[in-house]
């Protein structure tokens, strides 16, 4: 039987009492320093001691140790004022101080017991995952053929809907499927405005649940019941499925924003392990250094929302670190936040002088850390996104996807992980535009876009490659599961109806190109066959996906099950990009 995982409390305790078996460990070795210090004074090894103590400080105070940080507090004051003066002889006074107060140090940490505080902290946040969700949606709609259609639609948006066709039992139905949202026409057999007047009473009655409107009325009276019940929308038929789904993701919050990374740079592990599961608790994705040198790599591979950066460290300073970040365009704009126990103010302004955002100081609540990081990370993502991301769909831009592709693979390679692009491209975008308008040709491109963020994961990036073009980055993802996922994705999107021109219902199609990394590619020869795949698939007849084993073969979906070895498209004739 598979014992249950530790909860967030029994971590941080965990993480607590491995902390306090070492802390004696760390107050000889303090011992230790000063000691050599006292036999060969040298200003370095000074530099060192004093690191030392203001890590544990700081450290001790975040896990909630009161007496060993006071005592290393009293340490550190005098070693700061040594190597701030920099004195040609320390005086006997002084080196007195030092021996008492590492003396105190030392019989703190011998006398705190590893049992009687426990870290408190608020219950977890799940972190959610995108694509996985299914929203139950009750359909009132008494022309069944209509009812049935829209559900089906829904569904490929990850909505359940559940269809009744009358208002009878409507609070008995309400209360068995448990819907999140209550979709409800206005005309019933009752009356013309039977279905407000409905939901009007039932919201009395003490049943709350967002509901939209569907009707072909649009007429001022309609309009004003559907408020008076407390209609969150109304959309008149034939319904629009776009914006239906537009008003579903809005009320449901349906479109779950990826979960802040945060990068932590902390010289004690424990500290560091800490903080990560206070901000894990919250939803949030992290990843600790003990060493800063490695920080420009990890920056690349983990792409933070935010740097949380320790003061003192051995290998250099927090200052330093973030004075080297910010020497660099492509981290310009990141948040970097420093948490010590440095409270000398103009120690803490001087920090923020060379990069810093903000200045936390340790000891530091659970709710004060994850605040702060989400306040900053929120802002700064935000600003982000006016940079990469397409107005008009969400998506990366086209830039920013290849950003990510190179990142991608430098990930996949560095850990040996599989990684799979899709290119895809809509079938005759251009005559939808020019029949249509581009408004329309507009409406089916953000269509596309919310499916696709339904259907995929939140590890996977989504790009605006060109006008009607996607590309799809799938990482620890092999080219037979990115080619099920992508498959699916684009049978869904072939059975759903785009209301354009004079309500007329049009089906749209995509074709696609799937892609997987082997040794011998780089981003060019990945991107390269993932479109060659792509174009195979328009001459093949187009409405399909098929891939390639890069960089040089391509395969159909049923080659890629059968034949390792796939099959060349060489001698196809490569259709009209505009097709």
């Amino acid at each position: 039987m598979i014992a249950p995982a530790p909860s967030i409390q029994q971590q941080l305790n965990a993480i607590r009492d491995r902390y306090v078996q070492h802390l004696v460990e760390r107050g000889q070795e303090i011992a230790a320093l000063w000691n050599a210090l006292t036999i060969d004074w040298s200003w370095e090894r000074l530099d060192t001691l004093y690191a030392k103590a203001h890590a544990l400080s700081g450290s001790a105070a975040s896990f909630d140790l009161p007496a060993v940080s006071a005592a290393a507090d009293q340490l550190n004051a005098i070693l700061a004022q040594l190597v701030a003066d920099r004195p040609a002889e320390v005086s006997a006074e002084a080196r007195a101080k030092i021996d008492d107060c590492i003396a105190a140090l030392i019989t703190a940490s011998r006398q705190t017991p590893g049992d009687t505080r426990v870290l408190q902290i608020a219950q977890p946040v799940a972190a959610p995952e995108r694509g996985m969700r299914q929203t139950a949606v009750l359909i009132v709609e008494d022309d069944p053929a209509t009812g049935e259609h829209l559900a089906l639609q829904l569904e490929h948006f990850g909505y359940r809907a559940a269809v009744i066709q009358t208002l009878d039992n409507f609070e008995e139905s309400i209360r068995s499927h448990n819907p999140a949202v209550i979709i409800l026409d206005i005309v019933f057999p009752e009356g013309d405005l039977a279905g407000p007047q409905r939901m009007a009473a039932t919201a009395r009655a003490g049943v709350a649940v967002p509901v939209i409107f569907l009707s072909q009325r649009s007429d001022f009276m309609a309009r004003l019941w559907a408020v008076r019940a407390g209609g969150k929308a109304y959309l008149t038929k034939p319904v629009d499925i776009d914006a239906l789904v537009s008003v579903l993701d809005g009320i449901t919050g349906a479109f779950i924003p990826e979960p802040y990374r945060v990068l932590i740079v902390d010289d004690t592990r424990l500290t560091g392990a800490l903080y990560e599961a206070m901000l894990r608790n919250a939803g949030m994705r992290t990843m600790a250094l003990t060493d800063p040198t490695h920080v420009m790599q990890a920056l690349q591979e983990f792409q933070p929302d935010l740097l949380l950066l320790d003061m003192y460290m051995p290998a250099c300073t927090g200052p330093e670190v973030a004075a080297l970040i910010r020497q660099q365009d492509a981290f310009v704009s990141l948040p970097i936040v420093f948490l010590s126990g440095e409270h000398d103010r103009d120690h803490q302004l001087a920090a923020l002088d060379q990069g810093g955002d903000d200045f936390l100081t340790k000891p530091i609540s659970a709710s004060q850390l994850v605040s702060a990081v989400t306040s900053r990370a929120r802002r700064a993502r935000d600003m982000r996104a006016l940079l990469s991301r397409d107005g008009l769909t969400g998506l990366f831009t086209h830039a920013s996807i290849k950003e990510q592709v190179v990142r991608e693979i430098m990930r996949a390679q560095r850990y040996g992980t599989a990684l799979t692009v899709a290119m895809l491209d809509l079938d005759h975008f251009k005559q939808i535009n020019d029949r249509y308008g581009h408004a329309a040709g507009d409406r089916v491109l953000k269509g596309l876009s919310r499916l696709l963020h339904q259907r995929l994961r939140m590890s996977d990036s989504i790009g605006r490659y060109g006008g009607e073009e996607f590309l799809i980055i799938l990482p620890q993802t092999d080219a037979s599961t990115a080619l099920r996922v992508i498959d699916d994705a684009r049978a869904r999107f072939a059975t759903i109806g785009h209301l354009l021109g004079n309500n007329d219902e049009v089906m749209v199609t995509f074709s696609g190109g799937v892609a997987s990394l082997t040794p011998e590619s780089n981003s060019y020869t990945l991107l390269a066959a993932a479109d060659a795949a792509l174009y195979a698939a328009k001459g093949a007849g187009r409405n399909q996906i098929i891939c390639a084993t890069c960089p040089d073969v391509v395969a159909s979906p049923q080659s890629f099950h059968s034949d390792a070895n796939g099959g060349s498209y060489d001698n196809l004739t490569q259709p009209d990009p505009d097709s």
